[in-house]
């Protein structure tokens, strides 16, 4: 083995890691319209069920767990609260991909769809006994419908990378 090729499998081990952590960058720049930050899609929650889905080895518990203190300190919250919706996150999926022999679009559409309930649940749920006298739940509604609304073209996207890397 050569260290050309050392470097390259090690980079496509790390790379499902690195962009999920770019798309949960990406949904917090203001590309969205003044006043609508609130409902911005969550690419890396997307982007994070995605992984899990089709490339469950590279998404162990501990990039999980960064991705979830990344997202935490990203977000502003409470520390813990997007690590334990991460891990809550890949424990379901893992779950039902036990179950499941042959993975289709359908099957991550279902998976990403469940990753985004989960995460508004866990993140609702928590941050309301946190901060119980201002907080929003009609925009978690439109975030989930955005995000639901955007993850086919995420989901497009990936598999086309992930068929053009062959990782």
């Amino acid at each position: 083995m050569s260290i050309y090729s050392y470097i390259l499998s090690n980079i496509y081990s790390i790379l499902p890691v690195l962009f999920t952590l770019i798309l949960s960058i990406v949904s917090l720049m203001p590309i969205m319209p003044s006043g609508s930050e609130e409902i911005t899609p969550l690419l890396g929650v997307i982007s994070l069920s995605f992984w899990i889905v089709h490339k469950p080895e590279f998404m162990g518990w501990i990039p999980v767990i960064i991705i979830g203190i990344f997202n935490d300190v990203l977000y502003g919250s409470s520390i813990g609260i997007a690590c334990l919706s991460a891990i809550l996150i890949r424990l379901v999926i893992v779950k039902l991909l036990i179950k499941i022999k042959y993975i289709n679009i359908y099957h991550t559409a279902f998976c990403v769809g469940l990753s985004l309930i989960i995460w508004i649940l866990v993140n609702s749920v928590l941050n309301s006994m946190l901060y119980y006298d201002n907080y929003n739940y009609t925009s978690l509604i439109f975030q989930f419908l955005v995000s639901l609304i955007i993850s086919p073209i995420i989901i497009f996207i990936k598999i086309f990378l992930l068929k053009k890397m062959s990782i």
